[in-house]
């Protein structure tokens, strides 16, 4: 079989005991009105029927007899029953015991001699809800192709009872296991040119005052050594509010989660005595599936550019920090927009090498950081969806977190809300959950700075 991507095996090189590398789409749902008691019973069911198994989440990585430092995709069959499971809740079955099982769930590495994914249904809830999760190594797929394996199963009509679960193949599927991406395999003297062509790049982004490069982030709390102890909170806000905000500043929704998260960050940083005297930068990954491109239609490994954006900590205005990230997000968006998929790749590379040296090695402790945290935007759909007749209410995304990276806060707008899953080590980031709180704050303080 062919080699595997270089993206998509930074993710396996870079994992050990204490740092999985996998991201977990947890879905919360609502039984149909006429559900009798064996509802999900019957559903686990009709979801294990579904054997087709997309030939993504048939293989598991190996090093290749002939170049052990190589990896590889193989497909050695899966046993469908040990990927799709059932689990019972504890009592009083709330919502924070499925965080608490999520939380727990996430610090635990796929097994590396199977196919890198997991399917959980979580039975129980007190409010007569039941949850799902599905947990997908990051080598097989970025935050987009992600969402899209989660939703495309599911139907916008509750009446439908045709729905599948995520790792059925379905038709439109871009390659077998081990294909490589069309266009994305340079030959030598290609490599070198996007190499001289993302280095002149960084030089330009230096030069400008409104642009970052990695390495001008503070150190910080979240920029440490990571244990397999994780810590997940989760909450939604009506997304009304925030396009209301982003209407009245000329800017995007994802301008005003980024002034959020600033915000937030800045007052719990506050909370524990630990806020840098510089800002905090945050790495922000951006879709490379442009249309027209070889990549346009493509589902499966990983295919996201990053820009750098100042989220402006050391700034108590909320009018100014949204300004500002908005003015920072625009140019870089224009910047990585103007050049191919392939160039934007190899830019990408270079602000994240600093993040794979210190997952690879364990060094963290530099007086500079490439950057201090990834937000991410992974958008699902504006109407409500339905999975055999249950109506999807909540999407949680919970993203990875690795060596030097402690936290990772990733949002999903769905239907009529936005649902920001926030990710962390237990012991480097303690109190955890009061980012919530603090990101309501911040929502209240931009709707009174642009009413």
């Amino acid at each position: 079989m062919p080699n595997m991507s270089l993206d998509d095996a930074m993710f396996l090189l870079g994992e050990g005991m204490g740092k999985p590398a996998h991201v977990i789409a947890l879905q919360l749902f609502e039984p149909p009105e006429d559900a009798d008691p064996a509802y999900t019973e019957t559903l686990y069911r009709e979801l294990l029927a579904h054997d087709d198994v997309n030939p993504v989440f048939r293989k598991h990585p190996r090093r290749k007899v002939m170049s052990p430092s190589t990896l590889e995709w193989v497909d050695e069959g899966l046993d469908l029953d040990y990927h799709v499971r059932r689990a019972a809740l504890p009592q009083p079955a709330r919502i924070r015991e499925l965080l608490e099982a999520v939380s727990l769930q996430h610090g635990v590495m796929l097994d590396r001699h199977r196919p890198l994914w997991e399917f959980h249904l979580y039975e129980g809830l007190a409010d007569g809800r039941f949850a799902t999760t599905f947990k997908t190594h990051h080598a097989l797929a970025d935050g987009m192709s992600l969402a899209r394996y989660t939703l495309e199963g599911m139907s916008p009509s509750p009446e439908s009872r045709e729905c599948t679960p995520p790792w059925v193949n379905r038709p439109g599927y871009d390659g077998a296991p081990g294909t490589a991406r069309p266009g994305w395999a340079p030959r030598p003297l290609e490599s070198l040119k996007l190499a001289v062509s993302a280095v002149r790049t960084l030089r330009e982004m230096a030069a400008d005052s409104s642009a970052h490069v990695p390495y001008e982030a503070p150190r910080s709390i979240f920029n440490t050594r990571i244990t397999g102890a994780r810590r997940f909170a989760g909450n939604k806000w009506p997304l009304a509010r925030l396009k209301a905000v982003a209407s009245a500043a000329q800017c995007s929704t994802n301008d005003v989660v980024l002034a959020m998260c600033g915000a937030a960050l800045r007052d719990y940083l506050l909370d524990v005595e630990q806020l840098p005297d510089r800002s905090l930068i945050a790495m922000v990954p951006i879709s490379l599936r442009r249309p027209g491109t070889d990549l346009e239609g493509s589902v499966g490994g990983n295919a996201f550019g990053s820009i750098l954006c100042d989220l402006r900590t050391d700034d108590v205005d909320a009018a100014t920090r949204l300004e500002s990230i908005a003015r920072t997000v625009r140019v870089a968006k224009e910047r990585m927009t103007s050049l191919t998929p392939q160039q934007a790749l190899a830019v990408s590379r270079l602000i994240m090498g600093g993040s794979a040296v210190s997952a690879l090695t364990g060094i963290t402790a530099t007086p500079r950081q490439p950057f201090n945290l990834v937000i991410s935007n992974v958008p699902a759909t504006p109407a409500p969806l339905y999975l055999n007749g249950a109506e999807l209410t909540d999407i949680y995304p919970i993203s990875m977190i690795s060596e030097g990276q402690a936290i990772n806060i990733t949002v999903t707008p769905y239907a009529q809300h936005i649902t920001f899953g926030i990710v962390g080590d237990r012991r480097a980031v303690p109190h955890l959950q009061r980012l919530l709180t603090h990101l309501e704050n911040a929502l209240e303080a931009l709707e009174k700075a642009f009413a």
